[in-house]
């Protein structure tokens, strides 16, 4: 959860993890998450609520970019996480749209 707004965290029925959010700049968003890879970096991070605050605090650290940039930022970060941990490519196919 960022501290503007609160981040709600949804199972979507494609079996994504689902918040939407507002950026500190008050860009909305919403950041669809394939589930396998949201339990990975809960695994790595702590759990379900760090690992939603880590996507967060991810993408308002580009956020006055394109809703493109940001989404290949936030995949390019959560791959370096999950390399880290397992040593092994794994492209994440986080989604990020405007909400």
């Amino acid at each position: 959860m960022d501290t503007y707004n609160k981040t709600p965290i949804q199972l979507h029925p494609r079996h994504d993890v689902t918040m939407d959010f507002t950026t500190i700049s008050g860009k909305h968003l919403r950041i669809r998450v394939p589930l396998n890879v949201f339990d990975q970096l809960s695994v790595l991070i702590g759990n379900g609520y760090k690992t939603g605050c880590w996507i967060v605090a991810r993408c308002n650290e580009v956020e006055k970019l394109s809703l493109e940039t940001i989404e290949r930022y936030v995949n390019i970060m959560a791959q370096m996480k999950l390399h880290e941990a397992c040593q092994q490519s794994i492209a994440p196919g986080i989604g990020v749209q405007a909400a």
